[in-house]
């Protein structure tokens, strides 16, 4: 995600310090790899673990006020969770930055809250390569959709954009508003200059016209 906007990530973090000397388990992974703290929520909600075969340092990182998973249950991501004020639904947010990176699989293009990439954020990306029969299989052969610090991921979904009057609309399926724990028809202010208008319009008609047909939205206004 700030590969794409151009700027170091907010998310870094020194895990190992924040560890208690007494768990004497080092991470999995480079100390210099960034890991924010919902991936580990993403992991147990994807492939639970006991209480007890949950790794410290997972639980080190863990984000505050998120459960661990107890008596074999998987903890509540925020797209799982019920309305209310804890994950209350995305509706509205302001765009003051976009941008686009691409690497030899992937092209990725984003809006966010603020110029240095953080805050309120969605990041749409597409695979460059023909999907496999797995992917097709699980409905991954078309553009993905990640909200910041992975507060929400889904797999198509939007059925209309459009900038009118300095404002960009999406419309998504009710399945896909739950994933990214957003209001059905989200309105984003854009606040940016002429020149990230028109790599917004060119943006989401790479992503959002890639993969199957059947997800590309019924649609557009760019």
């Amino acid at each position: 995600m700030m590969h794409t906007f151009g700027t170091e990530s907010p998310f870094s973090q020194d895990y190992t310090a924040m560890m208690p000397s007494a768990f004497g388990t080092e991470l999995p992974f480079a100390q210099d790899i960034e890991v924010p703290a919902w991936a580990y929520v993403e992991e147990l909600t994807m492939f639970p673990r006991r209480p007890d075969l949950t790794p410290p340092w997972m639980r080190a990182a863990w984000p505050e006020g998120v459960p661990l998973p107890e008596g074999g249950s998987t903890p509540t991501s925020p797209a799982d969770s019920e309305p209310g004020p804890t994950w209350p639904p995305l509706g509205t947010m302001v765009a003051r930055t976009v941008g686009r990176d691409e690497d030899p699989e992937t092209i990725v293009f984003g809006v966010a809250e603020h110029e240095d990439g953080t805050g309120n954020a969605l990041i749409f990306m597409r695979s460059t390569e023909e999907p496999d029969e797995q992917e097709t299989g699980l409905g991954m052969d078309t553009y993905c959709i990640v909200r910041e610090d992975q507060a929400g991921t889904t797999y198509g979904g939007v059925t209309y954009c459009g900038i009118d009057s300095g404002r960009l609309t999406f419309h998504f399926t009710a399945q896909a508003a739950k994933e990214l724990n957003m209001e059905p028809v989200v309105r984003i202010d854009l606040q940016i200059d002429d020149d990230s208008v028109e790599l917004l319009r060119s943006g989401l008609r790479e992503i959002l016209l890639s993969g199957r047909h059947d997800q590309h939205p019924h649609g557009m206004h760019l």
